[in-house]
């Protein structure tokens, strides 16, 4: 017999990958608007990536904590 159980797609597993758009990214790091994460991809201080089934360009959130993060980091 084949399995026909739907897997459950809304959980995550460590190696999974969260990908926003560019407004949640800039709204998780509390600006207003997309334009800041606008320019970290244009300036390659973020990379943007394409998901399957959307024209929309992505950042990884790991990235974004990251230079959240290591910029923090340079104020202490």
């Amino acid at each position: 017999m084949h399995d026909t159980r739907k897997p459950d797609t809304k959980k995550m597993t460590h190696n999974e990958e969260k990908f926003l758009n560019f407004s949640d990214a800039a709204n998780l790091i509390g600006y207003r608007s997309y334009t800041k994460i606008t320019e970290f991809v244009n300036s390659g201080i973020l990379t943007s990536y394409s998901i399957p089934l959307s024209t929309r360009k992505r950042v990884k959130k790991t990235e974004l904590v990251d230079l959240v993060f290591r910029s923090s980091l340079k104020n202490f």
